[in-house]
């Protein structure tokens, strides 16, 4: 039988392409994200592909104290699978623009993430099973002048996910960072990119993440050129040369 899987942004893009895939695959699924109706038009088509039951559960993981929340809800489900992809990505001016949306995004990307994974992943030590996949970005190899705390929260979740796989060796749980790259999902029309016509299906990206976390690989880059990005170009440029790039880059 194969473990029941919790999802958090689990509607839209990578999250809803893996929610999709692992329903196919026979998993139970609980997803978390913060539109109900949303939600519930997800538990619909996913419940037409498996037999398993599909679970929602409507929360806001930008508001402090929401992943505790949701661990007390969902604690005594049987969950053994995490998926950390509730995310969003902020352009704009770090010290003229609306700085609390910095701070939303500051927890959600990185503590409510962190949160889910110590709460749930203690459970899965104790358990001597269990698999977290966590859903970062190449931006997490690179500093982003238009965009710095994002960039750095992806960066927080890559270092935080070796981290932790190193510390779980031998007992059973993995945890795998996933890195996409540009993506046609509404994350990248939300942040009104205009190069989202070239970047990769999600699904694809949803299926290489899904095969690493299932085989516990630490960490997995999609695309051939977003590897040479985050292997060989972020080794041989300087830091001091990398923001302007970035710069040049990623102004919208």
């Amino acid at each position: 039988d194969m473990d029941k899987v919790l999802i958090t942004g689990g509607t839209s893009g990578i999250g809803y392409e893996l929610a999709k895939i692992m329903a196919k695959r026979g998993h139970e699924i609980v997803l978390v994200s913060r539109n109900l109706k949303k939600l519930n038009q997800v538990k619909a088509e996913l419940s037409e592909m498996t037999d398993k039951p599909v679970t929602v559960l409507a929360a806001d993981l930008s508001r402090p104290g929401s992943a505790k929340d949701i661990y007390e809800k969902l604690k005594d489900q049987g969950i053994q699978i995490l998926v950390n992809n509730a995310g969003v990505g902020l352009k704009g001016d770090f010290f003229k623009d609306n700085y609390q949306k910095n701070r939303d995004m500051a927890q959600l990307n990185m503590i409510s993430l962190m949160d889910l994974t110590h709460y749930f992943g203690r459970d899965f030590v104790k358990q001597k099973r269990g698999r977290i996949l966590n859903i970062a970005s190449i931006v997490s190899f690179f500093p982003g002048p238009n965009q710095p705390v994002y960039y750095a929260s992806k960066a927080f979740v890559r270092s935080l996910t070796r981290a932790l796989a190193f510390n779980l060796k031998n007992t059973g749980v993995t945890v795998t960072a996933l890195h996409p790259g540009v993506t046609r999902t509404n994350f990248f029309k939300s942040a009104n990119a205009s190069f989202v016509k070239s970047g990769a299906s999600p699904k694809s990206v949803a299926e290489l993440g899904y095969k690493a976390m299932m085989n516990g690989q630490i960490e997995v880059t999609h695309g051939i050129w977003n590897k040479i990005l985050t292997n060989i170009l972020v080794r041989i440029t300087p830091y001091r040369a990398q923001p302007i790039i970035l710069d040049k880059y990623t102004k919208v």
